[in-house]
């Protein structure tokens, strides 16, 4: 291991997790969805139990939150080159809300505005989420771009 850097493996400085990119595109695009599912479904869930109807939602759900995810990865991934977490993580949430309000209404038409603002609320929520999460809290901006 290398003694400058310790997250640094033996064969040229990758962690054994894989690149930044990897782990953003992973945390984006499979955890992403499955938290906008687990938001949009869990008071359902909660008060009526799972039924055939509600796993009919949940793949649309998921089919959505995944362009949702797709987009908002991208730009996070832009965004982490010159911001810190700090602001990048609001900015996702924001992205990811005005892309989970504005995918379906594009597709859909005009929706209802409670529907418009539990869909910003879980968009922001789960995209900020993934931000965090997708972030290399152990390597400084400078090391990563040698």
């Amino acid at each position: 291991m290398s003694s400058e850097n310790p997250l640094d493996d033996e064969f040229g400085g990758v962690p054994a997790w894989g690149p930044p990119s990897l782990r953003r595109a992973l945390v984006f695009l499979l955890l992403g969805p499955i938290l906008g599912v687990l938001v949009a479904l869990s008071p359902d869930v909660a008060s009526g139990g799972l039924n055939a109807w509600l796993v009919l939602i949940a793949k649309q759900v998921f089919v959505i939150a995944l362009l949702v995810s797709a987009i908002t990865g991208l730009v996070d991934g832009i965004l982490s080159r010159s911001l810190s977490i700090f602001l990048r993580a609001p900015l996702t949430g924001l992205v990811g809300a005005v892309a989970a309000v504005g995918l379906p209404a594009a597709l859909l038409g005009p929706l209802p505005q409670e529907m418009s603002m539990a869909l910003a609320i879980g968009g922001a929520f789960c995209m900020g989420v993934c931000s965090v999460l997708s972030h290399e809290y152990g390597r400084s901006q400078v090391a990563m771009r040698d």
